[in-house]
Parts: structure tokens; sequence; C-alpha cells
């Protein structure tokens, strides 16, 4: 068990202090999955990131980085942050995966709109996260002539591309 004097303090009510909270968990996650990551976090803008980077990246980023997603999605469930006007949500990522992954789906969203465009037909894109949906959402609405629609459940959401 850890001694609770080596902890950062929670409560310390600057933004330092929170993020060496999230530090801290996350070591002590990382540690305890037993893998081999190094754990670094900073606030910019009221968002915190978590940045993983080591020998076990790989297995955070496989399967559309499934288990990058899964713990980012437990530990905004586990802080609630979204109360706090300091920190309004927490990013994990990996030596800038998100910023590449952001690129993949604008670029992703240009080229299917094309086709729906020159077929005049729907296209439905593979199934994406919230924040995936999102980018792809945003990307499309400034293409004209096409329009972008949400469907299904759950991790089977994905999002439809239809010609106006």
């Amino acid at each position: 068990m850890d001694n609770p004097q080596t902890k950062p303090n929670p409560d310390a009510g600057d933004v330092q202090g929170i993020v060496d909270v999230m530090v801290h968990f996350c070591q002590d996650l990382v540690g305890r999955l037993q893998m081999d990551l190094r754990v670094e976090a900073r606030i910019e803008e009221a968002t915190l990131t978590v940045n993983f980077s080591g020998p076990d990246r790989p297995l955070l980023l496989s399967n559309a980085a499934a288990v990058l997603n899964s713990l980012e999605y437990l530990v905004n469930k586990i802080f609630r942050l979204e109360k706090d006007e300091r920190v309004s949500s927490i990013v994990f990522d990996s030596e800038k995966y998100r910023q590449h992954r952001e690129a993949e789906l604008v670029l992703l969203a240009q080229m299917a709109s094309k086709k729906v465009l020159v077929q005049r037909r729907p296209l439905s894109l593979q199934p994406m996260t919230p924040r995936e949906r999102r980018i792809v959402h945003l990307a499309l609405a400034e293409i004209e002539g096409v329009r972008s629609q949400s469907e299904g459940n759950g991790d089977h959401r994905s999002i439809t591309i239809y010609p106006t």
C-alpha cells in the first residue's frame, strides 16, 4: 500500500496539484497493469492531457486505441471534473496519436464525401468513438452537397453520409 505521505495532495487547490495527482494515479494504474510506460501530464485551456510513451505504447494503440480510449473513459468517470473550472476534461494521448488520428478522420471524411457526391448514394463509415464522430461531423459540415447523421447504438454507433 502507498504511503499517504508520498502521494500528491488532491486538495492542493492549484493546477499543478491536479496534474501531480493525475500523474501519480496513472503511474499507479500503469504499474498495476504491468505495462512499461512513462506518464507525463499538462493542462491547457482546462483540458488535462496525459501522455503515455514507452515500450508498451503499441498495446495502448492496438485495435483503434481501444485500451487508451477505455482508460481515458474510466479516468474521466472516476474523477468527474466537469464541474471544476480549472479542468473540464481529461484526454489520454500517446505521442501525438490524437493529432494524427484527427488528420486521418478529416481525410476520411473528405474522401467519403467525394464518393457520396459522385455516386449520389449514402455511405456508412465504420463505428467510431463519440470524439471521432464529432471530428468527422465537423469536417463534413464544411463540405457542400453532403450531410451526416450518426446511427446505431453504443460501440456500434457510426456515421452515414448522405447527398443533399
